[in-house]
């Protein structure tokens, strides 16, 4: 169990709530933004801008998911039980 969830589940997003949640939030964005301004100054159309992007896009989107899901807090109340 987490002592101190960096997460809170927000409908189908999370929430930042310490400034560890919001450090890997930050860290996220930036990267992404960083790799799309790489990416605009090496490729020559929007295709193949986009297309790269959007790889390393769903890579780190999907690294920040995972993360923010194993520190987050369940709420109870909206929990589904299988």
């Amino acid at each position: 169990m987490i002592l101190h969830p960096w997460f809170k589940k927000y409908g189908i997003t999370y929430v930042p709530l310490t400034i560890g949640g919001s450090l890997v939030t930050v860290l996220a964005i930036a990267l992404c933004g960083w790799l799309l301004f790489t990416f605009d100054r090496g490729c020559h159309s929007l295709l193949s801008i986009m297309a790269h992007f959007f790889l390393y896009f769903t890579v780190v989107g999907g690294a920040w998911t995972w993360v923010a899901a194993r520190t987050s807090v369940i709420d109870k109340a909206h929990e589904q039980i299988h």
